[in-house]
């Protein structure tokens, strides 16, 4: 399934936040580093409070972060950050998000994958199949939620 990262209607999952003078850069704009920390707010609270739910403990990092920053975004504001799964695999997943102004534009889309990680060896390891089940039932969803 193709995921179109930019419409709002493609996550069920979304934090809001306020922005702060402390993001703004010298350019008076919403620095790129704080669209960074907006989304990373929203993917690990869609982590915990979607996606590991009723799940056998799993550990995730981090393989890759890739952003396209779309527009500019200024204070004061809100934004408006997204996050799905849109693809599993045996030993990885692909966190799709997106940011949004309060006026509903697009500034930013974000693909992460994250590598399941073995707590003992620090090593990748396959998903238990609770887990990768959980990970492709997200993933084929609408939304990036349960049904």
């Amino acid at each position: 399934m193709t995921v179109d990262l930019a419409d709002r209607g493609t996550y069920g999952f979304a934090t809001t936040e306020n922005l702060r003078f402390a993001d703004l850069d010298a350019n008076g704009h919403v620095n790129n580093g704080a669209f960074i920390e907006l989304l990373e707010n929203a993917r690990v609270s869609y982590l915990r409070l979607i996606v590991r739910e009723g799940l056998p403990r799993f550990r995730m990092v981090i393989g890759r972060i890739e952003a396209d920053f779309k527009r500019q975004m200024f204070f004061p504001g809100i934004a408006t950050a997204c996050a799905r799964i849109t693809e599993a695999h045996d030993r990885k997943c692909v966190i799709g998000q997106a940011l949004f102004d309060d006026k509903g534009h697009c500034t930013a889309v974000q693909k992460v994958i994250m590598v399941s990680l073995d707590e003992a060896t620090h090593r990748s390891t396959p998903f238990d199949p609770a887990v990768r089940a959980t990970l492709d039932a997200l993933a084929a969803s609408q939304d990036g939620m349960p049904t």
